[in-house]
């Protein structure tokens, strides 16, 4: 960030995809591809579920149904959740 700060560049971040309209690149810029951030850790005791920014619905949603949670989110499995969380999708 401060190397794009620095030279004045804009800065896309690039969850787990999926996005037709590519909001998630940018022209002349830095775009930051958090694809391999696909952690998934699941709480059973407080139900409480935490993906990190690369994750994919289909895997979240693998790691919640393991225990018998569900979330919701959106339809298509190979939708990024942080897309899903900020505010696109639907769910169950």
């Amino acid at each position: 960030m401060k190397f794009a700060q620095a030279r004045k560049l804009p800065v896309a971040i690039r969850g787990g995809g999926h996005k037709v309209a590519a909001n998630a690149v940018c022209d002349d810029g830095i775009v930051i591809d958090l694809a391999h951030m696909q952690s998934v850790r699941v709480d059973p005791v407080t139900r409480c579920a935490c993906g990190e920014g690369g994750v994919l619905w289909r895997e979240y949603d693998g790691e919640t149904q393991a225990f018998g949670l569900a979330s919701s989110g959106g339809a298509i499995s190979t939708t990024g959740i942080a897309g899903l969380t900020l505010g696109g999708g639907f769910g169950f």
